[in-house]
This record gives C-alpha cells, sequence and structure tokens, in this order.
C-alpha cells in the first residue's frame, strides 16, 4: 500500500469511527437524557394536576377571613352540594365505561386474533400500571382536616 493509500485508508476509518460514535452518542443521549426528561416532565404535570383542587373551608376561611357565621354557611352549601358532585361522578364513570368498550369492540373487529391478544395484554398492563399509581397517591402523605369538617374538594 502506497503512503497515499494508507493516508486515504486511515481518513476513512477516522470518519467511520467518528460517525459512529456520532450514532451511538445520539441514541444514547436520547435514551437516557431527552427521554428521562421527558418523562420526569410528564409526572410533573400529572403531580400538579392531581394536586390542583378546590380549597377546603379552612383555607377559605383564613384567605378571606370569614366570620364564623359565613363559615357555617358555606359548610352547608358544601354539604348540599356534595351528594350531586357524587353522583355526577359516578355517571361520569359509566358513561366513560360504555364509551372504552365500544371503542375497544370497534378496534376487536380490525385486530387479527394474535393481535387481540397483545392488544389485551397491553389493556391489562395499562390497568394494573393505573392501580399501582393510585395505590401510591393514596399511600403518599397528604393534608387532611378534621373528618367532620368538608374540605371542600370539586374533584
Amino acid at each position: 500500500m502506497t503512503k497515499t493509500g494508507k493516508y486515504k485508508f486511515w481518513l476513512v476509518l477516522s470518519l467511520i469511527v467518528a460517525f459512529a460514535a456520532g450514532v451511538f452518542g445520539g441514541i444514547f443521549s436520547e435514551r437516557y437524557y431527552f427521554h428521562r426528561k421527558r418523562h420526569a416532565n410528564i409526572a410533573r404535570a400529572q403531580t400538579e394536576r392531581s394536586q390542583a383542587h378546590f380549597p377546603s373551608l379552612e383555607q377559605l376561611a383564613q384567605d378571606l377571613n370569614l366570620s364564623a357565621e359565613q363559615q357555617e354557611q358555606i359548610r352547608k352549601i358544601f354539604e348540599r352540594n356534595d351528594a350531586k358532585l357524587k353522583d355526577l361522578r359516578t355517571d361520569m364513570r359509566g358513561r366513560l365505561a360504555t364509551i372504552r368498550a365500544e371503542l375497544k369492540t370497534e378496534v376487536d373487529a380490525i385486530l387479527t386474533p394474535e393481535q387481540k391478544q397483545k392488544f389485551e395484554a397491553m389493556i391489562e398492563s395499562y390497568l394494573e400500571q393505573r392501580k399501582r399509581d393510585s395505590d401510591r397517591r393514596r399511600e403518599s402523605p397528604r393534608k387532611e382536616g378534621p373528618p367532620d369538617k368538608p374540605r371542600g374538594d370539586v374533584r
């Protein structure tokens, strides 16, 4: 091999190595840096969303400097509307369940038997993850007022 041939060989090899290093660096940085960052942002947004709620009676009393009479009137309003909110949540859950069942039926009609099996496994995995997340939220310490005082949640 001539001196020029060796030079070209090493130049090409160096470019290939640099290109490969860039590809691997890009893959790993996407996976371990950007992917984690995106999931951290999603988790933070979910946490913020789950913590946002209507202020408690105690918070209203403090922030608005409510009198004892005003606090009692607001407590009665919360108590009267609590049943309406529970009914609405129940109705919404039922309607969502109906829509989900219809959606699943439509998707199942399109899938092959193997795809249906994988789809069922995906759904099961999703439901298990939701249950774990829900259990984790219930276990996390939360500020609770005395049980006889409504918090005023509208969630």
